[in-house]
């Protein structure tokens, strides 16, 4: 039934597609059991800046403060649907990495059910679906990640995909919308797979007006510039802070050049990480020639959204973490998911039972499990080596405030006094995007704008430091040492100070 005239239209159902729902549901399960294995494998080696997430969702559950850590409000919080998820998770479950866990299974799952109705909805076997998660569940940088919101990400663009490619233009605005609370920067790959909206034709060969993109646009206004408006009067920047300090950052490699970085560090993770995105350029070539048909406008659109947001990340200098990788890797999967049922379900299946093969292979060979570090890490220490430290400071302290290292995660999660860094305290947030504006030029006259409301912070002083035993003389007297490693950066030392 269409509404004449309107922009909804009501179509077919999946449980109307032969066996969608069995194959769905399989997806799903597929999904949820391979997030299960990945978050055992990390659950002791969760990242730096995933900790962070988890730090922000345990405190605004236990004391509704929007910060680190409580009654220190901050804006550095890049994904506020992830930290919303994770903050009512806590505030039902309590334990936090648990429930950091249950989100990534959950979306794991929710993108082999995607996934798995997209390709039906393309005209393609749906057990492409399989192998989508099945790649994405299984990447590396991917896996690296839990904790923060790359498989949020994954979920919501991969619903994107689905509500674009089956005409929905109410649903499609407003998981673009969801996107952009996801991350600010993943409008650029929810806007570009949203055109499908207008570009894959209806069962009778017709496409939709412009006119259902423009409604698709409003409704994502509608749905995303809430929390905006809230941040840009009530925490002074109507994007996250992160927006400023995480890019324009001149200290280490771009996220392009930063892929050479990465091979170098981890060969095996890193180039398994490399090969689907390069596969999937293959696959849009194929699906040039089958632009006429709905799974190669998907494939094309699927492959221009993920790299579309990798140049631009790479336009506004982002650093290349790994979670910024996400969407290319997970739009790259679904473009080969896609290419691969298009030839039928037995070489799906069997693609999919090299990418197990391969990922078994890995795990075995990677080491003791659980893993003290992530398939592809930067920090400077292990999880459980800042857990350690953190646990002390406040016998050492006194229940002082202590300035961090550079590194806030784990200290902040597991330290039970404010650790003082440019992401948890507000006055060395405002001196990095002081630095970041006094280059001039298009990037300062957006944040002028973007920080309109914006009150200056008190520093917060403290005797207390943190530091790095390789950096040289510290500040101050020693009060305290502990051994670190990490696979990237080899042996050091933390040592806390006062004074000085």
């Amino acid at each position: 039934m269409t509404l004449t005239g309107g922009l909804v239209e009501a179509r077919d159902t999946p449980s109307r597609v032969p066996g969608v729902v069995r194959l769905g549901l399989l997806g799903a399960a597929e999904g949820g059991a391979l997030g299960a294995i990945g978050f055992w494998a990390m659950h002791r080696a969760l990242g730096d800046d995933a900790l962070i997430t988890v730090s922000y969702a345990r405190t605004l559950a236990a004391s509704g403060t929007w910060g680190v850590f409580p009654g220190l409000t901050a804006n550095t919080q890049t994904s506020p649907l992830n930290a919303w998820l994770l903050a009512a998770g806590v505030a039902l479950a309590g334990h936090p990495v648990l429930v950091a866990g249950l989100l990534y299974c959950a979306c794991l799952a929710a993108c082999g059910w995607l996934a798995t109705v997209l390709a039906a909805r393309c005209g393609v076997s749906p057990v492409g679906g399989w192998l989508t998660v099945g790649l994405v569940a299984t990447s590396p940088v991917l896996v690296a990640t839990v904790g923060l919101e790359a498989c949020l990400g994954a979920a919501v663009l991969l619903a994107v995909a689905l509500a674009a490619t089956t005409r929905r233009t109410v649903a499609t605005g407003a998981l673009v919308g969801l996107a952009v609370l996801t991350r600010p920067d993943l409008a650029v790959p929810a806007g570009v797979l949203a055109l499908a909206l207008v570009l894959v034709p209806g069962p009778d060969g017709t496409r939709r007006r412009p006119a259902h993109l423009a409604a698709a646009a409003g409704i994502a206004v509608v749905i995303a510039l809430p929390s905006h408006l809230w941040s840009w009067f009530a925490l002074g920047d109507a994007v996250p802070d992160t927006t400023w300090v995480r890019t324009g950052d001149r200290s280490g490699p771009s996220i392009i050049p930063a892929v050479a970085t990465w091979v170098h560090l981890y060969p095996a993770a890193a180039i398994g990480s490399i090969v689907p995105v390069v596969v999937a350029v293959g696959c849009a070539v194929w699906a040039v020639r089958r632009r006429d048909a709905a799974v190669g406008t998907e494939v094309i659109l699927l492959v221009a959204a993920g790299w579309a947001h990798l140049l631009a990340m790479q336009a506004i200098h982002a650093q290349g973490a790994g979670w910024y990788y996400g969407p290319v890797v997970t739009c790259s999967a679904a473009a080969i998911g896609l290419t691969a049922a298009a030839t039928g379900p037995r070489i799906t299946v069997g693609g999919l039972a090299v990418v197990g093969a391969l990922a078994l292979a890995g795990l075995v060979t990677s080491g003791p499990l659980p893993w003290t570090a992530a398939p592809l890490v930067a920090n400077y220490a292990r999880t459980e080596q800042y857990a350690a430290v953190g646990q002390e400071l406040r016998g050492l302290t006194g229940g002082a405030p202590v300035e961090g290292p550079g590194e806030l995660g784990a200290l902040a999660y597991y330290a039970d006094v404010p650790v003082l860094d440019f992401l948890s305290e507000p006055a060395q947030t405002d001196a990095v995007m002081a630095a970041r504006a006094a280059r001039g030029g298009l990037r300062a006259e957006l944040m002028r704008w973007s920080t309109l409301h914006r009150r200056p912070a008190v520093p917060i002083s403290t005797p207390w430091h943190l530091g790095w035993g390789s950096s040289g003389v510290p500040r101050g007297r020693v009060v305290a040492t502990w051994p670190i490693d990490s696979p990237n950066r080899g042996a050091d030392t933390i040592v806390l100070s006062m004074g000085g």
